[in-house]
């Protein structure tokens, strides 16, 4: 089992992003980081202060963002466009797919602010259905980060990638998983815990919340097996049927809607490989309200609780089958 511990613990994974991006600027000069104005939310001041002459400010013009950063890709640079993950599924899709992902240019975009922690910033910032939107398009990967050293390890993999890269930064401090020597590889996930009796799959700053609910499961008896999943695209199939031939039940956790998201890419890989009982945690068919962000995992049901108490019905939904 990786230890849990809370070094990074006050700090959000905005400024985890921030703070590589610029240490990534250092290293590569080809990297230019484009802005719509949300420097200061997003966290890319710490490029924008060390490398201002690679720092392209294109205001409140999401479309025209990604056209610019398709434009210098084009020109043999390195771009990563920055705007809050609502803004990239819904405002700026088109722009998106067809400029950048269609022609599969080297373009590298951090989704900030997704998920039920962007509660304050009310529904037209709030992004929950990103996953959903970017898993459909082709030539492009998705990568949802666990905590600071997965958050760097993606981002170290995403530049060193060719072609378009999608990941997603959450305003929230979670507690570390890996230590410094983290890697991260596309297509692969990564056991936190072994079980026998049902595997919790997480993804993002979910995974964290499957190990807390394997340890209240444990004092119920139940082992549950954890795993996390960074790259939902490639998803590491082989993984997941490999645990789930082993405990013959599973559930997913995401900071996302259900619907087509980070549970339905899990579900896709069981139903054609091997069928077993699931149960998805997430946002469902609903907007997400503002509120304070705790008292929000729990009314949308997505606290260790609430994925302890999914397991349990899948266990149980197992047991019948057996009957």
């Amino acid at each position: 089992m990786t230890s849990v511990n809370e070094t990074n613990a006050n700090l959000q994974m905005r400024e985890i992003f921030g703070l590589t991006l610029a240490e990534l600027g250092a290293a590569h000069e080809d990297i230019l980081v484009l802005d719509a104005d949300l420097h200061t939310s997003t966290r890319i001041t710490y490029f924008k202060d060390r490398f201002p002459n690679r720092f392209i400010q294109a205001g409140i013009a999401e479309q025209n963002l990604f056209g610019l950063a398709a434009g210098m890709a084009l020109a043999g640079f390195t771009p990563f466009p920055c705007t809050f993950a609502s803004f990239v599924a819904r405002k700026s899709i088109d722009q998106f797919a067809l400029s950048i992902c269609f022609p599969a240019l080297n373009v590298k975009v951090p989704g900030s602010y997704v998920g039920v922690p962007t509660s304050k910033a009310g529904a037209s910032h709030n992004s929950f259905e990103d996953i959903a939107f970017m898993r459909t398009i082709p030539n492009l990967k998705v990568a949802d980060p666990g905590d600071a050293a997965d958050m760097r390890a993606v981002m170290k993999t995403a530049y060193e990638t060719p072609g378009p890269v999608y990941f997603r930064v959450v305003r929230y401090a979670l507690p570390d998983m890996f230590g410094d020597d983290h890697t991260f590889e596309w297509g692969k996930g990564r056991l936190i815990r072994k079980g026998t009796d049902v595997t919790l799959f997480g993804t993002g700053m979910m995974t964290d919340r499957c190990i807390k609910a394997a340890v209240l499961l444990e004092k119920e008896g139940i082992s549950a097996e954890v795993i996390h999943l960074a790259s939902i695209k490639p998803i590491d199939s082989e993984m997941i049927v490999e645990s789930v031939s082993k405990t013959g039940c599973a559930v997913t956790a995401e900071n996302a809607s259900i619907i087509a998201g980070f549970g339905a890419a899990v579900a896709e890989v069981l139903v054609e490989n091997f069928p077993v009982p699931l149960k998805r945690i997430g946002v469902r068919d609903q907007w997400i309200d503002s509120g304070e962000i705790e008292e929000l995992f729990a009314f949308y049901k997505m606290q260790p609780e609430d994925i302890a108490a999914a397991a349990v019905q899948s266990i149980r939904m197992k047991e019948g089958r057996s009957k």
